[in-house]
């Protein structure tokens, strides 16, 4: 079960990729149609970086906040697989610091911290991919997502001039696009609620950020599987430069001890 959280969090994330800086000063676009632009211009690589905040109601070993920040090249699994990035990582969960690197190759994910390396495990990995693509894949809509749109000012992110298009969450489109996620890990779908800002380049009409809001609540049966978990509240930012650009990853070098072995320390720690 640990490990299934472990591949939910990682998907949960890059889930967010899928789909800011100096001024500037350029004619204003409408934002419908500039979120139209950014749908047709999906990201399949780019430089990432990611700062995120996950509080968990209902789950005694996860009381206080995790915060995560995450930095380096990132490549689309198409939908039907984990996704392929390099991650510095540095994190701050059960009150102590967490330095390290996060890597996925697609087949299997690594996980270094305090010079220790863990795997989740390429035997997991595939079931987890294979889940996947039996339901179909995970089709991150973004544009699907997002309600009725504002523009909320101009900045500039991933290198580039952009609008700051704000908008509610249309909760039943996320919940609809993570359908086949939340069974290919055995758990209910949940309900989710919240609001985000993307901010879409004037010239190249790509997303090069997003601040996202949500919560995720989640029904019992999903709730007894991790812990006792009953929502799940994120907050997100995430800035994409270098759009495009070939991205190698491979996995990293040394041993790697199972991922059960860091949650069964985390849980002695948290004891």
């Amino acid at each position: 079960m640990r490990r299934t959280a472990a591949i939910a969090f990682v998907l949960a994330l890059t889930a967010v990729l899928a789909g800011c800086g100096g001024g500037s000063d350029h004619t204003t676009v409408p934002p419908e149609a500039m979120l139209d632009s950014a749908a047709r211009h999906p990201i399949e690589s780019a430089d990432t970086k990611v700062e995120a905040r996950l509080r968990v109601d209902g789950s005694a070993r996860l009381s206080g906040p995790i915060d995560v920040r995450l930095e380096g090249p990132y490549r689309s699994g198409g939908g039907t697989r984990i996704p392929s990035f390099d991650w510095r990582l540095s994190a701050s969960a059960l009150g102590f610091p967490v330095p390290g690197r996060v890597v996925s190759t697609g087949d299997n994910v690594y996980l270094t911290v305090y010079g220790n390396g863990y795997e989740v495990g390429a035997p997991a990995v595939a079931a987890a991919n294979a889940r996947l693509a039996q339901a179909g894949g995970v089709r991150i809509d973004l544009r699907r997502w997002l309600g009725p749109a504002r523009v909320s000012g101009q900045d500039s992110a991933g290198g580039e001039d952009c609008e700051r298009i704000a908008a509610p969450l249309r909760g039943e489109a996320v919940a609809a696009d993570l359908a086949p996620l939340a069974e290919s890990l055995g758990v209910g779908v949940p309900t989710v609620a919240g609001r985000a800002v993307a901010c879409v380049g004037f010239d190249d009409r790509v997303l090069h950020e997003l601040e996202l809001r949500a919560v995720f609540r989640l029904d019992p049966e999903a709730a007894a599987r991790l812990d006792g978990a009953t929502a799940i509240h994120l907050a997100a930012d995430v800035e994409i430069s270098d759009v495009g650009q070939a991205e190698k990853i491979s996995a990293p070098r040394g041993s790697f001890r199972p991922i059960q072995d860091l949650f069964l320390t985390l849980g002695d720690l948290a004891g």
